[in-house]
């Protein structure tokens, strides 16, 4: 699922304040960042400054760094040291299991939000 639609069907900007916005993107962090990683491989910063523009959302170092150490622990995503003319940087790209584990919880958090939109009328 990329980013483009998560963002219009989880962040519709008309109905949504950017408080809240901000908020439904880091209580899913994870799945935004793994929703980024679709386009294929970004660093830390290129995800920070693509969750902004694409969400509105200021994500600090802080705290999408340990974000990416622990899916790459669950192996959700794969780092690679990356040296092209300057410093090195650690690439992110999103694995077999992190497409699984984001389509999943994508599909479990539809059922969610439609089973609770159905209660409420």
């Amino acid at each position: 699922m990329k980013l483009d639609n998560i963002e219009s069907r989880y962040l519709p900007r008309e109905r949504m304040t950017r408080a809240i916005s901000e908020r439904m993107v880091k209580s899913f962090l994870d799945l935004f960042v793994l929703s980024l990683l679709d386009n294929g491989g970004k660093h830390g910063y290129e995800i920070m400054r693509e969750l902004k523009v694409k969400t509105g959302a200021q994500i600090g170092a802080g705290t999408l760094y340990p974000l990416l150490y622990e899916l790459e622990e669950r192996r959700l995503v794969a780092g690679e040291w990356m040296s092209p003319t300057r410093r090195s940087r650690r690439v992110y790209r999103i694995t077999d299991q992190g497409e699984k584990y984001r389509d999943q919880s994508f599909q479990g958090l539809d059922r969610l939000l439609k089973s609770s939109s159905n209660s409420n009328h």
